[in-house]
């Protein structure tokens, strides 16, 4: 075990130093103007001299580039450019509303997931796996803010079933209001991730029916078809599900930047949009690493999970 968080542990090292370099070069080398935001169209060269030597934007880009990693290091993001806000105060206030649209989202995927994929290798009659399979069509080829619109229509304008617009923090206006607001959009993001469970969840089951010898005896023994999926083909198919939830966290990261801007929720991904059409370098750079970071966490730990149930993989 020890091997294995070792060997994900050094595969780190390269990974999110490329994420830095790719991060850093893409931001700083895209058309716009920084001094141009903050000081208006009409600005002299002078104050726009005095102002790029205060960012530090004057400084070669190597230079720029190893006191931004060196900072990081020290666990500092940086500072806004545009209003000198710690990057890092920003993001930990953006946080909350995107952890629980990506949890929410994950949650009703893996639901989706499960149930459809257990009542399409369950149901003797095959218009269930027909119904399953036609979902899963859906979610994969509607892109999710398309969902999110028909949703929104639906749902919140027509029917008046749940909150449209905005997050409700759970502090101040309670679970109930909280859960009203995160529901929508939960859905509408889960929705675009859940073929994947429901495939993999699928075929695992299929592969322990057809070649499982405990599958036999368990037919043996008079063992109905539905009740042998429910108590114990289902719970040991689970484990390929474990590396796949790590891996479409980064879809679902990606998802909530759009899904956010649709339903007015004041998460990461309005912080990243607003920076994007700011200009402000170092935010954009801040959210790109956290966000790079987190997935990379996320699939060290579905590894040692992994690991930790398959020995295969422990002792490879």
């Amino acid at each position: 075990m020890l091997k294995v968080v070792g060997s994900r542990l050094l595969q780190m090292i390269p990974v999110m130093f490329g994420v830095t370099l790719l991060a850093f070069a893409v931001v700083n080398l895209l058309p716009g103007n920084i001094i141009a935001v903050i000081l208006g169209a009409n600005y002299t060269k002078a104050s726009a001299a005095i102002l790029t030597k205060q960012l530090h934007l004057n400084e070669p880009l190597i230079v720029r580039y190893f006191n931004w990693v060196g900072d990081l290091l020290h666990g500092n993001l940086g500072h806004s450019l545009l209003n000198g806000q710690s990057v890092g105060q920003a993001l930990w206030q953006a946080a909350p509303p995107t952890a629980e649209l990506i949890l929410v989202a994950q949650i009703i995927a893996i639901i989706l997931g499960v149930t459809f994929a257990v009542a399409s290798v369950a149901s003797p009659t095959p218009w269930v796996d027909r119904i399953a399979t036609g979902l899963s069509l859906f979610g994969n080829s509607v892109p999710a803010f398309v969902t999110a619109l028909l949703a929104l229509l639906l749902f919140a304008d027509h029917w008046h079933l749940v909150s449209n617009l905005g997050w409700s923090a759970p502090s101040t206006a309670g679970w109930g209001a909280n859960l009203r607001a995160i529901l929508l959009p939960g859905l509408t993001l889960g929705i675009s991730v859940f073929p994947g469970y429901m495939r993999i969840f699928r075929r695992e089951m299929q592969e322990q029916l057809e070649n499982e010898e405990y599958v036999t005896l368990a037919r043996m023994k008079g063992i109905s078809h539905r009740r042998l999926i429910l108590l114990h083909v289902a719970r040991n198919s689970a484990l390929g599900i474990v590396t796949l939830i790590a891996l479409s966290t980064g879809l679902l990261v990606g998802g909530a930047v759009i899904v956010e801007q649709i339903f007015g929720m004041p998460g990461i991904g309005e912080l990243l949009i607003n920076a994007i059409s700011n200009r402000d370098a170092t935010t954009v750079e801040g959210c790109i690493v956290v966000i790079a970071a987190t997935i990379v966490i996320l699939n060290l730990i579905a590894d040692l999970l992994y690991a930790a149930f398959d020995p295969r993989v422990r002792d490879a």
